[in-house]
């Protein structure tokens, strides 16, 4: 599988510093922000494969950001990192496109799992295509 670029964007410095050494060590390139406007710059500026966002960032909204993120990349993956057992929050997430939703604090089996399954999804080679054989050529 190839390297996955991942973007992190959270405004909780040690969030992101734990996420970035974790996905780096299991050999993933990352891009942090801890803010939205510098997560979207990213984006404008670098393909990136899957996206980490919290459902709070700087008073910003998670569904917030990840509506001006599909904007800009519509097939991105984004998982949501969140505080809040809020059904409301989850709801809205997912509502709002979000592939996954997973509570603080953040365990590293759990994410790296989540990761895995989406990195498979994305990078899984296509099915084969089944061509129907005719009667005149099995003869």
């Amino acid at each position: 599988m190839p390297s996955a670029r991942i973007l992190i964007i959270d405004d909780e410095r040690q969030t992101v510093d734990s996420l970035r050494d974790l996905l780096e060590l299991y050999g993933y390139e990352t891009e942090v922000a801890l803010n939205k406007q510098v997560g979207i710059t990213i984006l404008h500026e670098r393909k990136m494969d899957v996206a980490v966002i919290g459902a709070i960032v700087h008073e910003v909204s998670g569904v917030e950001i990840l509506q001006e993120m599909k904007k800009l990349c519509p097939d991105l993956p984004v998982i949501m990192l969140g505080n809040q057992k809020s059904k409301r929050i989850k709801l809205a997430a997912i509502k709002a496109g979000v592939y996954e939703f997973i509570e603080k604090p953040v365990e590293n089996m759990v994410i790296l799992q989540k990761i895995d399954q989406l990195l498979e999804l994305l990078f899984a080679p296509p099915p084969l295509k089944k061509t129907k054989v005719s009667a005149k050529s099995k003869k």
